[in-house]
């Protein structure tokens, strides 16, 4: 699960006006028009003025900027703020309070469908105010809607550093600023902190997919490595996040580290009962969390060979979730990994009546139903089942073997001596 947190941060451009001597007339009369809140009169004035001969005035493309980001005209806000940096560099820390109109630009451009102009704005925006890591962000989302997960990593790593840093400024702030100023700082802590996480849950999670596709085993343990510390930084913020906690349980698991595992995904129920109880966690979310988190605790306990409880944990994740294919086909296993078979064919059974399996899905099933069936020395019925199975992949060489026991078992020696042909030709092949 990827967190995406894109949206058009809703903030009105602040204006603190200073009718100073040193500002040119035509400025002075855009700051009036923006204390009475004449913002389209002020925008009027400044096109008026830059066509007339001052195009290079930087303190003016600075006022109109802010006159079109308070009548929320992201584009032309960040036009004029991008101007401004380009005429005058050294005016570029007065706009650090207006990273949000270079990310709402960005935002209504990609709701729109211009995907390009949106990553122009971004970019622009990590340019002109490269201390905020929602730039980062959002081009993480867009790298990762592209399927390019090492890009997508690059920036999430970017936006965790940002954030970092940003947390430390806000903190450092909020212990000088006077008591008015404090509730507005907290609030943009709160937002720095929100991000940081995201990014850094983001990190582990795209980690994790390149550990588990990665080409050496070298290179899958530096990536879980990865995930590892990023989600642990994350549980820094947020000892009690249950999405955390799972998906650093999973990433424990894929390093052969089960007993570590085990303790975090206790931990993450706990989070899970302290969201609820806090009220941060709706009783659906909770539940569906819960259910999550069983699900990969009784895969991870079938792996582990602890089969009783695989069946408790998998049986307890049914009830709170319902059945999908991955439950039931993990349930099924822990069924005949204990001997029970007449319950995993029980489950299978379940799991042929799910909608919209995929062939591989149903293949699988159908070949769990013939080991199930095979070991209750049931051959006729187990055949079928592997003959179904072959018929929608047929190039499985194990299976065609399989047949051919089952079939030697059945006195149907022609069948036999053909499915251990077939065999022999998939793995020569």
């Amino acid at each position: 699960m990827f967190l995406d947190r894109r949206f058009a941060v809703i903030a009105s451009v602040v204006t603190v006006l200073a009718l100073s001597a040193c500002s040119t007339p035509a400025v002075t009369g855009v700051k009036v028009h923006i204390q009475n809140g004449e913002y389209l009169e002020a925008i009027a004035l400044a096109d008026s003025v830059l066509a007339g001969g001052e195009s290079q005035n930087a303190e003016l493309w600075l006022w109109r900027g802010k006159a079109q980001g308070n009548i929320r005209d992201w584009t032309g806000a960040s036009e004029s703020f991008e101007k401004v940096s380009e005429l005058a560099p050294a005016m570029s820390s007065e706009l650090t309070d207006y990273w949000f109109v270079f990310y709402n630009a960005a935002a209504v451009s990609i709701d729109a469908g211009d995907i390009d102009a949106g990553v122009d704005y971004l970019q622009t925006g990590r340019r002109v105010v490269p201390s905020r890591p929602e730039y980062d962000q959002m081009l993480g989302d867009l790298a990762l809607q592209n399927g390019d997960y090492e890009t997508a990593l690059e920036y999430f790593r970017a936006s965790s550093d940002l954030s970092r840093n940003l947390i430390a400024s806000l903190e450092e702030d909020l212990n000088s600023a006077p008591a008015a100023e404090k509730p507005a700082i907290e609030e943009a802590l709160d937002s720095a902190e929100m991000n940081y996480l995201l990014s850094l849950y983001n990190t582990g999670t795209i980690s994790k997919a390149l550990a588990v596709s990665a080409d050496t085993d070298e290179a899958a343990q530096a990536y879980l490595a990865g995930a590892a510390s990023s989600l642990q930084e994350a549980l820094a913020i947020d000892p009690t996040n249950a999405d955390v906690l799972n998906l650093l349980a999973q990433i424990y698991l894929l390093r052969g580290s089960f007993d570590e595992a085990m303790a975090v995904f206790d931990d993450a129920l706990a989070g899970v009962d302290s969201g609820l109880a806090e009220g941060w966690l709706s009783p659906e979310d909770a539940q569906s969390i819960r259910g999550e988190i069983m699900l990969t605790r009784g895969a991870a306990l079938l792996e582990m060979e602890r089969y009783d409880e695989a069946v408790t944990e998998l049986e307890a994740a049914r009830q709170i979730s319902g059945s999908s294919y991955v439950l039931l086909g993990n349930l099924a296993q822990a069924y005949i990994m204990k001997e029970e078979y007449n319950s995993a064919l029980a489950v299978l059974d379940e799991t042929d009546r799910l909608p919209d399996l995929t062939s591989v899905e149903r293949a699988n099933s159908l070949y769990m139903q013939f080991a199930a069936l095979n070991q209750l020395e049931r051959d006729a019925e187990a055949a079928a089942k592997l003959e179904a199975a072959l018929a929608i992949i047929p190039d499985n060489a194990d299976w065609w073997e399989y047949l051919a026991s089952t079939y030697s078992r059945l006195n149907r020696r022609t069948d036999a001596i053909r499915a251990m042909e077939r065999a022999q030709q998939l793995r020569s092949e």
